[in-house]
């Protein structure tokens, strides 16, 4: 009987640590997509782009769903749309340094397109597995 109770006990603080590290990485999720959002509405005014809000006037548009990223192509020099409906936040941050811009849940940012025509791989810092490439025309 002894052992049954040591076993039970082992099996209890197992479960438990288990527990503890499912909802410390379900609370580190949800508060860096709630940090994305809150530093949205600071950052955006800054950046000269006059992204905040999304126009309707960008040359291109990107809609962000389900935790991914596509590929898009918009003119060199001009602007791309990306509109957020995932239900979190990310960044839009091109691989070379190019473009890094913070995107809340529900929102959409206007991202300055790099004059230089290319590909410009870029990834979500928050979600590494969302990636894509914009080809600047």
């Amino acid at each position: 009987m002894d052992e049954a109770v040591r076993r039970a006990g082992r099996w209890w603080m197992v479960a438990a640590a288990l527990m503890a590290v499912i909802l410390m990485t379900a609370a580190a999720c949800g508060d860096d997509d709630a940090s994305t959002t809150s530093d949205e509405g600071a950052d955006q005014p800054d950046d000269g782009s006059g992204a905040e809000g999304g126009t309707g006037t960008a040359d291109a548009t990107l809609e962000v769903v389900d935790f991914e990223f596509t590929d898009v192509a918009a003119p060199a020099g001009g602007t791309l749309e990306v509109v957020n409906s995932s239900g979190a936040g990310h960044t839009v941050t091109a691989d070379d340094g190019a473009f890094d811009d913070d995107l809340g849940d529900g929102e959409s940012i206007t991202v300055e397109v790099p004059a230089e025509p290319g590909d410009y791989p870029f990834h979500c810092e928050i979600h590494p597995s969302m990636t894509a490439t914009l080809t600047a025309e």
